[in-house]
């Protein structure tokens, strides 16, 4: 598309944003962000979304296209605000989201004096957090610069990008016709070489133990229903992503063949003899371990849409690179239906072990608010139509044993330890996701954090129900100094841990968000029930252990 006649660059990047189909600029603005903020005056789209955090309107932007599969933008101010955007820009990354990051600078001619916010070597802040980076050097180039930004980002694999956009370049005027590349069109998704498909239909039909892991790729690409179809013909336990690298759900947890979250040590992991991972990261290590994550002997099949993933920590025998629902319609046209007695004595065992695991019935009346019983009571009153954002980091293995995740759009997560990042993301996927109830569940450590998308959640009365699991302290720390078994488990003094005192649904209140304090798990339902019935967003805040650290206290193996 051309537009002939306009007066700024700030006006050409305003066309090129509706060329997009972007709806919302998630901004938290400074000086340098005027003559954007003053062209969009006249323009019904895109609308601007204020936020009072970098941290938010980055976090909102990746759960918008968590949840639409489009870019979507957060602009930052100068390098203060991209610093404090980066957590957030770098949970967008691990979720190869598609965020289009525009950061105003300072004018060009005071851009190397030391000026006020600025600084010599700006790319450098962000460029290991994105795809693409450029500053855009003359006012002519702005609307060519963010479009080839947009078309990067979207395609596969996608990622985040970063504009630097200078003050006085948006302000100028711009003569001739804008250039646009690929306008509004992603590049194409890739398919494996037929090769490797018949190399690993071969494999996964004479497996005698298959075992599927279903990453966040088979979610991204819309192809759960061809995982449950190729588990089906193979009769094969599923599991999804390991718990550290997992950051949506890609298979239902309802299925017969859904076996829980892929462990080394886990007996599904251990005795399978073929492991396909579906659009897995393999793997997000956290600690060194002392065992090897694939079992010894088995064969390994390595689906991605990033080359680069794939053999990167774990050697693999098939490689399949490419978009997961185009491979996995590919594998469906050589795998046939399979019948065979030991596998499905392996997949009964899988399924069985999980259900064991599984955190279900309901708590005694009056007990204390554990993390467990919260989450029992969490799984217990989440409907179909939910969708939560799962950011209590050390309750997180908890949730994901009692929380349902049957469709790719119930479970969202991020694998990044960016701390607030729930709240704006669960933001984010509301607004992309208007027909569900978006649930975010964090620690009281994650809210504090992620306090300001309070603010806007309330002035644009975003429809998020919060729920504060309040111990009163970093569970992390406590979980990785119980690990390390030195003098604070010896004297039970933890140092770094206590940050009890705020109350939080006071705090919410004082934001415009109505909240309520419960101190019971057998509240929650009541309490879910009363947020949802908001005109607006809601907070429920619960009291928990504040001496349980979670399962993470526990070394892994």
């Amino acid at each position: 598309m051309t537009r002939v006649n306009v007066d700024t660059a700030a006006e050409r990047l305003i066309d090129v944003l509706a060329g997009w189909g972007v709806d919302a600029v998630f901004i938290c603005p400074g000086s340098t962000e005027a003559p954007f903020l003053d062209a969009t005056l006249d323009r019904e789209h895109p609308r601007v979304v204020l936020t009072t955090h970098e941290t938010t309107a980055v976090a909102m932007a990746d759960g918008l296209s968590r949840a639409t599969g489009r870019p979507s933008v957060a602009y930052l101010h100068a390098n203060v605000g991209l610093t404090n955007g980066l957590s957030s820009l770098y949970a967008a990354q691990l979720a190869r989201s598609p965020v289009v990051v525009l950061n105003g600078l300072k004018p060009t001619a005071i851009q190397g004096r030391r000026a006020f916010t600025s600084t010599t070597s700006i790319r450098d802040l962000v460029r290991q957090y994105v795809k693409f980076d450029w500053q855009t050097l003359h006012a002519g180039a702005v609307a060519e610069d963010v479009d080839r930004a947009f078309g990067l980002a979207a395609t596969e694999p996608t990622g985040p990008a970063w504009v630097g956009l200078s003050q006085d370049l948006l302000a100028a005027t711009c003569a001739g016709p804008a250039r646009m590349v690929g306008h509004g069109e992603p590049v194409a998704r890739a398919r494996p070489a037929a090769g490797a498909i018949e190399r690993a239909a071969r494999l996964l039909t004479g497996a005698a133990r298959p075992l599927l892991v279903a990453g966040n790729d088979v979610a991204r690409h819309g192809a759960t229903a061809q995982l449950v179809e190729l588990s089906e013909r193979l009769a094969a336990p599923v599991v999804t992503e390991d718990r550290r690298g997992l950051e949506r759900a890609a298979f239902p947890s309802d299925h017969p063949h859904f076996a829980g979250a892929y462990a080394p040590n886990a007996p599904v992991v251990r005795r399978s003899d073929v492991v396909y991972f579906a659009g897995c990261r393999c793997f997000t290590e956290f600690e060194p371990t002392a065992g090897p994550d694939v079992p010894p002997g088995a064969a390994v099949i390595h689906g991605h849409c990033d080359a680069a993933e794939i053999g990167y920590l774990v050697d693999v025998d098939v490689p399949l690179v490419g978009d997961q629902k185009l491979t996995l319609l590919d594998l469906l046209d050589k795998v046939p239906v399979a019948a065979h007695a030991g596998r499905r004595s392996h997949l009964l065992d899988a399924h069985a072990a999980w259900e064991a695991t599984r955190l279900t019935g309901s708590d005694p009346e009056g007990g204390q608010s554990s993390i467990p019983e919260v989450a029992r009571a969490l799984g217990a009153a989440v409907s179909s139509d939910t969708t939560v954002v799962a950011d209590a980091i050390t309750s997180n293995p908890t949730l994901l044993r009692a929380l349902p995740h049957t469709h790719p759009d119930q479970l969202h997560l991020t694998s990044s330890g960016s701390l607030g990042w729930g709240m704006g993301a669960a933001l984010g996927l509301q607004l992309g996701l208007p027909g569900r109830h978006v649930v975010n569940v964090l620690g009281d450590g994650g809210f504090q954090f992620g306090m300001p998308a309070l603010w806007t959640a309330a002035r644009y009365r975003i429809p998020v129900t919060f729920v504060v699991l309040n111990n009163g302290s970093y569970a992390a720390v406590g979980a990785a100094l119980t690990r390390y078994g030195g003098r604070a488990v010896a004297s039970g003094v933890f140092p770094g841990v206590d940050i009890s005192g705020p109350r939080i649904a006071d705090t919410a209140t004082a934001f415009g968000v109505p909240a309520r304090r419960i101190t019971a798990a057998k509240d929650v339902a009541d309490a879910l029930s009363w947020a949802r019935q908001a005109a607006g967003p809601a907070l429920v805040e619960v009291m928990t252990d504040a001496d349980d650290f979670g399962p993470t206290s526990i070394a892994p193996r």
